[in-house]
């Protein structure tokens, strides 16, 4: 194994942690800002459904943790699909530098320039 891959292996697991850590954190907060009428409802609710209605409460912290969960998640799944590590925009690596900084950065720096005013990267 090369370092390249051990280096992504690592950035992948802080993801996978991350992922796990987000959910739990959403889950708690709709409940306590009684976005969902009980635990039960939240556990049976698909991840897109409570990321979507944590978005539309306009509280400023669960929105934030939603649009952060959603971008986790898309990273997951870029995991999944062996995508990891490439941009979304042009499919170009993303420097190693940058997904130490946030591993769930989705595009690298020269489309993160080009696209600032169009995405939330």
């Amino acid at each position: 194994m090369t370092t390249s891959d051990k280096l992504y292996e690592q950035l992948q697991q802080r993801l996978e942690q991350e992922h796990g850590m987000l959910s739990r954190e959403l889950k708690h907060e709709m409940l306590l800002n009684t976005l969902v009428p009980s635990a039960t409802a939240i556990e049976n609710a698909e991840l897109s459904e409570l990321i979507v209605m944590a978005k539309s409460s306009f509280i400023p912290n669960l929105f934030d943790l939603a649009i952060r969960m959603e971008r986790v998640d898309a990273a997951v799944c870029s995991v999944k699909l062996g995508m990891y590590g490439l941009c979304v925009d042009c499919e170009e690596e993303i420097a190693i530098e940058d997904l130490e900084k946030d591993p769930a950065q989705p595009r690298c720096s020269s489309c993160c320039e080009h696209s600032r005013y169009h995405h939330d990267s």
